[in-house]
């Protein structure tokens, strides 16, 4: 099965094509949190491998490889998000299915741009800021 649409994928082949910068995707497997009921044998982990390995075969800028519980991820199975291969603090806890797929493929596309898309008044905002901040967002088409 597709993980995209033909005219969808048509579309992120060619954001994935003007990306600046490579970005790579760390997948993140591992003991699994009790799968919600209906959900019956899923491996959320092969899911998600399944996942980064259709978003990598979009874009020659894109790469993934998989991390058996390595430090500093709680929850599993996840996807860390990494501009150039490092770490900058992206994280998608979960599986992506669905509508939630597009803010995966939009942080990959941030991640690969040269400069982020704040705005000045923004950057300079968060300049200001006297200490580290983690900041955990949910993302659901509801």
């Amino acid at each position: 099965m597709a993980l995209l649409r033909g005219e969808e994928e048509a579309k992120v082949r060619e954001w994935f094509a003007a990306l600046e910068r490579p970005v790579e995707l760390l997948v993140a497997v591992g003991p699994e949190q009790t799968p919600p009921a209906g959900a019956r044998d899923v491996d959320f982990g092969a899911e998600m491998v399944k996942v980064c390995e259709g978003l990598a075969e979009l874009g020659d800028g894109v790469t993934w490889r998989v991390e058996d519980e390595p430090d500093g991820f709680p929850r599993f199975p996840a996807v860390s998000i990494r501009p150039d291969g490092r770490d900058a603090g992206v994280r998608y806890d979960g599986l992506p299915w669905g509508y939630e797929l597009g803010s995966l493929v939009g942080a990959i596309l941030e991640a690969g741009r040269a400069e982020p898309s704040l705005r000045s008044e923004s950057l300079a905002e968060l300049e200001m800021l006297d200490r580290d901040l983690v900041l955990d967002v949910f993302v659901t088409p509801t």
